[in-house]
């Protein structure tokens, strides 16, 4: 079937791919291990630990606010055109006061100010400055960079934001959205240190152009499956006992030990380098250029209509203040936020008294604590927020990282049967959503297991395989590179083994 012009061009191609592709494959292996050691003992991940500032750090009444919630809502309707919202916040942040406006559940907000009603976002550096600065506690902002961030939260591809470096007493990278100000992602020297690896070295991202680095990327990764099939085909053609005459001449060249340990390392680790790559590349895929589908985006209602109309009025915060002086915890600091919002049929109000607590909520009717909604109740909340509006199961409660409060929150657990067969986490007290997780996400866990060699769930066990399997990659590589600057004894041998008196003949 292979002749011996095949069998040399095959060995060819093998040689070349190999010195061709060492720098991706060294790149990949070495970005792995440095990623697994900055990950292994991380406590909270890639989301780092930080303590939040509790209180504003001036003490500004809400009920200090000149314009009305109804004034906002009056604006939104007559400047805007807006005939509905998901909710309006009323917030300090340093020494200002503003309502932040969510018009859709993925929309970017809308921010006025609390004194003058006028508007305020994008916000302005000077601003954002501000709002870094109160972020974390005993941090002081030490520069702004304007950016954009994917976000899943967001309808956007790509969101306006500012990288806040913060320094004193938790140095951190803040990323902030421009609209409102949200902490979307915060980074400290491991995170910063992973995310460098894992883009320069080990998915190849230099830019954010990602379908040319992707294309790349994935010819790579091709490439190294080839260059594994044409090995293993040398491996059976240069077999012991083979009766193959020039390649069975040849044999004698294994004899040397660099090419020993090339064929070795090669058919044991080849095949499961192969396997590794298309894993790699499935995952990729779902963190790349799928990411909106992977991470929920896909099941955004376009058609969202809960929430409440611009047409109605609002009680203002002094009102609110008023009613819920008696179940309120007592403090010597101003109440931080309020949230107006729809919770099902029933007004609510969302009440920050600490910035580093989740919410308390309240019935607008009432001044009743809600605690936490019925589950039908929270999923028909929701309901309207998954595109087509579909039917769903209650599959039973978990608590869930909320980037907001950098820590986990009591959440209910749906799955809609939507096309994405989507599972949806909802925070239990204000029907907010905290996770959308599809059939594609929920694939990633055992692909990642796979990648991450994490078969027995016994870290020392899982990595020390990884570390085994690693070795060996950077041992063919280099005793390849070592084939290639053969001593005086090797080449006499190659030359024996191709002089005229060789026997006997590939055809």
């Amino acid at each position: 079937m292979f002749g011996a012009r095949d069998k040399a061009r095959v060995a060819s191609w093998h040689r070349w791919l190999g010195l061709g592709l060492t720098v991706p494959l060294a790149g990949w292996v070495v970005s792995a291990a440095v990623m697994m050691l900055v990950t292994m003992n991380a406590p909270n991940g890639l989301a780092g630990v930080y303590t939040l500032n509790p209180y504003n750090s001036v003490d500004v009444r809400l009920d200090e606010a000149t314009v009305d919630p109804t004034a906002v809502l009056r604006k939104l309707a007559t400047e805007h055109g807006i005939k509905r919202i998901y909710w309006l916040r009323l917030q300090s942040r340093g020494p200002h006061l503003w309502y932040v406006v969510k018009p859709t559940p993925y929309a970017q907000a809308m921010v006025f100010d609390a004194r003058t009603g006028e508007r305020l976002d994008p916000l302005a550096d000077v601003l954002l400055q501000v709002v870094a600065g109160e972020a974390l506690a005993g941090g002081r902002v030490a520069g702004l960079e304007s950016a954009t961030e994917y976000n899943r939260y967001y309808e956007l591809d790509r969101v306006p934001v500012v990288r806040a470096s913060i320094i004193g007493d938790q140095p951190a990278t803040l990323i902030i959205s421009r609209d409102e100000g949200r902490t979307l992602r915060r980074l400290n020297a491991d995170s910063e240190r992973f995310n460098w690896w894992y883009r320069t070295f080990h998915v190849n991202q230099l830019t954010d152009h990602i379908g040319l680095w992707t294309t790349l990327l994935f010819a790579a990764a091709f490439g190294v499956i080839a260059l594994t099939l044409f090995g293993y085909m040398l491996f059976w053609w240069r077999r012991p006992g083979n009766a193959s005459t020039a390649l069975a001449a040849r044999s004698r060249v294994l004899r040397q030990p660099s090419r020993n340990w090339h064929r070795k390392l090669g058919a044991v680790a080849g095949g499961v380098l192969a396997l590794q790559l298309i894993v790699g590349a499935y995952l990729w895929i779902s963190l790349g250029p799928l990411e909106d589908p992977f991470r929920g985006k896909a099941s955004f209602s376009a058609d969202w209509g809960a929430g409440f109309t611009t047409e109605r009025s609002l009680d203002g915060p002094a009102t609110v203040l008023a009613r819920l002086s008696a179940v309120l915890p007592p403090s010597q600091k101003p109440v931080q936020a309020i949230e107006w919002r729809q919770l099902g049929e029933q007004d609510a109000w969302v009440v920050t008294s600490r910035m580093d607590e989740a919410p308390r909520v309240f019935a607008a009717a009432t001044g009743v604590p809600i605690e936490a909604l019925a589950p039908a109740v929270a999923g028909e909340i929701v309901r309207h927020e998954v595109v087509g509006k579909p039917s769903f199961i209650y599959a039973g409660t978990s608590p869930q990282l909320w980037m907001d409060l950098n820590r986990p929150v009591p959440t209910y657990q749906f799955r809609f049967d939507d096309p994405g067969r989507t599972d949806v986490y909802v925070a239990q007290n204000t029907g907010q959503i905290i996770q959308r997780r599809p059939f594609f996400w929920r694939m990633f866990g055992p692909f990642l297991a796979v990648h991450m060699f994490s078969f027995t769930g016994i870290q020392a066990v899982d990595v020390t395989f990884l570390a085994l399997f690693q070795f060996a990659i950077l041992g063919m590589i280099a005793t390849g590179w070592r084939l290639q600057f053969p001593g005086t004894r090797d080449l006499r041998e190659v030359r024996e083994s191709d002089s005229p008196g060789a026997s006997g003949s590939d055809a």
